[in-house]
Protein backbone atom coordinates (compact mmCIF):
# COMPACT_ATOMS: atom_id res chain seq x y z
CA UNK A 1 0.00 0.00 0.00
CA UNK A 2 1.55 3.49 -1.44
CA UNK A 3 2.21 5.98 1.73
CA UNK A 4 -0.49 8.22 -0.28
CA UNK A 5 -3.45 5.55 0.05
CA UNK A 6 -2.64 4.65 3.68
CA UNK A 7 -2.37 8.62 4.80
CA UNK A 8 -5.72 8.74 2.20
CA UNK A 9 -7.32 5.80 4.33
CA UNK A 10 -6.54 6.82 7.52
CA UNK A 11 -4.22 4.27 8.44
CA UNK A 12 -0.72 6.14 8.87
CA UNK A 13 2.26 3.36 8.67
CA UNK A 14 3.45 0.12 10.68
CA UNK A 15 3.66 -0.60 13.50
CA UNK A 16 0.19 -0.06 13.90
CA UNK A 17 -0.52 1.07 17.64
CA UNK A 18 -2.20 -1.21 20.35
CA UNK A 19 -6.25 -0.30 19.66
CA UNK A 20 -7.48 -1.73 23.25
CA UNK A 21 -11.13 -1.14 22.70
CA UNK A 22 -10.60 -3.22 19.65
CA UNK A 23 -9.14 -6.20 21.66
CA UNK A 24 -11.57 -5.21 24.72
CA UNK A 25 -14.76 -5.95 21.99
CA UNK A 26 -12.86 -9.29 20.76
CA UNK A 27 -12.20 -11.15 24.21
CA UNK A 28 -15.67 -9.97 25.76
CA UNK A 29 -16.90 -12.06 22.52
CA UNK A 30 -14.90 -14.40 23.09
CA UNK A 31 -15.65 -15.01 26.92
CA UNK A 32 -19.30 -15.05 25.61
CA UNK A 33 -18.48 -18.29 24.03
CA UNK A 34 -15.95 -20.03 26.75
CA UNK A 35 -13.20 -19.45 24.29
CA UNK A 36 -9.23 -17.91 24.03
CA UNK A 37 -7.71 -16.63 21.18
CA UNK A 38 -5.84 -19.79 20.55
CA UNK A 39 -8.97 -22.17 20.38
CA UNK A 40 -10.16 -19.53 18.08
CA UNK A 41 -7.50 -19.67 15.70
CA UNK A 42 -7.40 -23.33 15.54
CA UNK A 43 -11.26 -22.86 14.40
CA UNK A 44 -9.94 -20.52 11.93
CA UNK A 45 -7.11 -22.03 10.41
CA UNK A 46 -4.93 -19.49 11.14
CA UNK A 47 -1.57 -18.77 12.89
CA UNK A 48 -2.22 -17.70 16.18
CA UNK A 49 0.33 -15.26 16.58
CA UNK A 50 -1.69 -13.65 13.26
CA UNK A 51 -4.70 -13.65 15.37
CA UNK A 52 -3.60 -12.04 18.13
CA UNK A 53 -2.00 -9.19 16.28
CA UNK A 54 -5.20 -8.70 13.98
CA UNK A 55 -7.78 -8.66 17.48
CA UNK A 56 -4.96 -6.11 18.92
CA UNK A 57 -4.43 -3.63 16.07
CA UNK A 58 -1.20 -4.18 14.94
CA UNK A 59 -2.20 -5.68 11.60
CA UNK A 60 -4.99 -5.07 9.56
CA UNK A 61 -6.51 -8.04 7.89
CA UNK A 62 -9.93 -7.14 6.72
CA UNK A 63 -10.43 -10.60 5.72
CA UNK A 64 -9.50 -12.38 9.29
CA UNK A 65 -11.97 -9.70 10.75
CA UNK A 66 -14.61 -11.04 9.04
CA UNK A 67 -14.17 -14.57 9.87
CA UNK A 68 -13.26 -13.56 13.11
CA UNK A 69 -16.96 -11.89 13.75
CA UNK A 70 -18.86 -14.41 11.37
CA UNK A 71 -17.35 -16.86 13.70
CA UNK A 72 -17.97 -15.03 16.80
CA UNK A 73 -21.52 -14.29 15.31
CA UNK A 74 -21.30 -10.68 15.82
CA UNK A 75 -20.76 -7.68 12.91
CA UNK A 76 -17.62 -6.26 11.91
CA UNK A 77 -17.73 -3.06 12.81
CA UNK A 78 -18.67 -3.53 16.31
CA UNK A 79 -15.65 -5.70 16.88
CA UNK A 80 -13.25 -3.74 14.49
CA UNK A 81 -14.48 -0.29 15.00
CA UNK A 82 -12.38 1.63 12.13
CA UNK A 83 -10.09 4.58 12.93
CA UNK A 84 -9.36 8.19 11.72
CA UNK A 85 -5.85 9.20 11.77
CA UNK A 86 -6.29 11.17 14.72
CA UNK A 87 -7.31 8.41 16.76
CA UNK A 88 -4.11 6.30 15.45
CA UNK A 89 -1.73 9.08 16.58
CA UNK A 90 -3.53 9.70 19.64
CA UNK A 91 -2.95 5.71 20.33
CA UNK A 92 0.68 5.74 18.86
CA UNK A 93 1.30 9.02 21.69
CA UNK A 94 -0.26 6.83 24.27
CA UNK A 95 1.76 3.80 23.88
CA UNK A 96 4.84 6.22 23.52
CA UNK A 97 4.45 7.50 26.22
CA UNK A 98 3.43 4.57 28.40
CA UNK A 99 6.54 3.21 27.32
CA UNK A 100 8.40 6.07 28.38
CA UNK A 101 9.33 7.58 24.90
CA UNK A 102 8.05 9.97 22.53
CA UNK A 103 5.68 9.79 19.56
Amino acid sequence: MSTYLREFCGLGGRPYPLDRERRRRVLVALAEKDMTISALARSLGVAQATVSKVINGRRLSTKTEGRIAEFLGKPVNDLFPSRKAKEIGEMRRAEAAAKGGAA
